[in-house]
């Protein structure tokens, strides 16, 4: 008996480990190693495809869209472990309603950014474990909502902290599973050959779009992720190649 228990308790550990990143992302193995710590993690990389919002017209300068480098992924907490999540694909399109060469920045200081959308695709998101990602895109409901969007409804820039560096607030509506909530981003911004960075991050809750904290059982143990997440974002648009 006192042997069955052993291989019991073995067995059981073996299998909560393996599933801790079972929510939706995996833990991050290099962030204890401090000779990784100014290194990009794997959840940070640039998404590999990136485009226009094909839904926003396009009218010659006046429209800047999404560019190689940018990023966007999601930190989050269950009650086992953190997990990380990258984005792979991401679309972007903004449509100023002014734009001359040379006075990028003064078109965003007067808030003349007209219409801007970030998509993202919900299958795009990926741990570093391809199987534990089905119980995020249950949980979304990707099938019949595949995209993760933010659209902005306004924008104001200040001066930063540090010379080149502005910081922009951006008011809009992110939409998650068919739901809607209110957000305002809060994030820097830099200007700079045309091209606007924009880089921050934004606390969300699953709850905020009605979502259920995805959870797995797993024989005894019920691994539940925290209602509150971490959306990281750093984002560069610029004119497209002619």
């Amino acid at each position: 008996m006192k042997r069955f228990m052993q291989i019991w308790v073995l067995m059981t550990a073996v299998i909560v480990i393996s599933s801790i990143a079972v929510c939706a992302g995996t833990t991050d193995s290099g962030g204890g190693n401090q000779l990784m710590k100014n290194q990009t993690h794997w959840y940070q990389q640039a998404a590999t495809i990136f485009g226009p919002v094909e839904s926003l017209a396009t009218k010659g300068g006046n429209v800047l869209t999404l560019q190689a480098g940018s990023a966007v992924y999601m930190n989050g907490n269950s009650t086992l472990h953190s997990y990380q999540m990258n984005a792979h694909a991401l679309k972007g399109t903004a449509v100023l309603k002014a734009f001359a060469d040379k006075d990028l920045l003064k078109v965003l200081q007067k808030g003349q950014v007209k219409a801007l959308t970030l998509i993202v695709p919900v299958i795009s998101f990926k741990s570093k474990e391809s199987g534990l990602d089905d119980n995020a895109y249950k949980a979304l409901n990707s099938k019949e909502y595949p995209e993760i969007q933010f659209k902005l409804t306004s924008e104001t820039i200040k001066n930063g902290a540090t010379d080149g560096t502005y910081v922009m607030t951006a008011p809009g509506i992110v939409t998650v599973a068919g739901q809607t909530s209110p957000v305002t981003l809060s994030g820097d911004v830099t200007v700079k050959d045309n091209q606007v960075r924009f880089k921050g991050i934004q606390k969300l809750k699953f709850s905020d779009f009605k979502i259920k904290d995805p959870s797995a059982s797993v024989l005894i143990v019920t691994i539940t992720c925290a209602d509150e997440f971490e959306v990281d974002y750093d984002v560069l648009f610029g004119k497209s190649a002619k």
